[in-house]
């Protein structure tokens, strides 16, 4: 049923390594509060191993559903993939335009998300865009409830484009001024994906926080 896929899809670590997780080491999803200051400074030396979960609480960031590994281990693999390039079907933002193959990628600074048409796609010709991921404010599957309109999941753009079929498989990341609306190829990559961008989000809002000595707030 739904409810057995939007577990899978939101679920806790990538795929292979739900044995390594100690369950003692940072206590799941559970737990008080938001971290203080000195619970972000530790993050950098907690996270070295994919043994550690954490509740991934900050006012500046809500990660997707389930997703509770920010460890180096899963921000390492995710940067190195999104490096080489991840092929996802991204939705347009504009009415007319239609949802097409989109190659994500990350540069070289480790937070700014780009795309780029997929090899046989056409070109749109426009100058390709650049996110700056530390602005990212939440990791949503198309499942989970939109808080802008509380009868509705997901966002406008993918209940506008979404279909119903595709909606296990899709998330969208929001930004202040716009979401960036995909569908994965598989559920699967729903998943990595989601898990990926939750995990390095987190951590690039941390390291801001701990960076900027104030809490995050703004």
């Amino acid at each position: 049923g739904e409810i057995g896929l939007m577990t899978n899809a939101a679920g806790g670590v990538a795929p292979g390594m739900t044995g390594g997780i100690s369950s003692g080491a940072g206590g799941g999803t559970g737990g008080a509060g938001t971290p203080t200051g000195n619970e972000s400074v530790s993050l950098g030396t907690a996270t070295q191993t994919h043994e550690v979960r954490m509740p991934m609480l900050l006012s500046t960031f809500k990660p997707a559903t389930g997703c509770t590994n920010a460890s180096d281990f899963i921000v390492r693999c995710f940067v190195a993939r999104l490096r080489s390039g991840i092929t996802v079907v991204k939705h347009g933002r504009s009415r007319w335009c239609k949802s097409r193959l989109r190659v994500l990628h990350v540069h070289s600074d480790g937070r700014s998300l780009s795309w780029k048409p997929a090899l046989g796609e056409p070109s749109s010709g426009k100058r390709p865009p650049k996110l700056d991921l530390t602005t990212c404010r939440e990791v949503r599957h198309a499942w989970s409830p939109d808080p802008d309109n509380p009868m509705f999941t997901g966002t406008p753009i993918l209940r506008q484009k979404c279909e119903a079929a595709n909606a296990h498989k899709s998330f969208a990341l929001i930004f202040p001024k716009r979401t960036v609306d995909i569908t994965a190829v598989t559920a699967d990559q729903c998943k990595v994906l989601m898990e990926g961008f939750s995990a390095l989000c987190f951590r690039l809002h941390v390291a801001q926080k701990v960076a900027g000595g104030g809490d995050g707030k703004g």
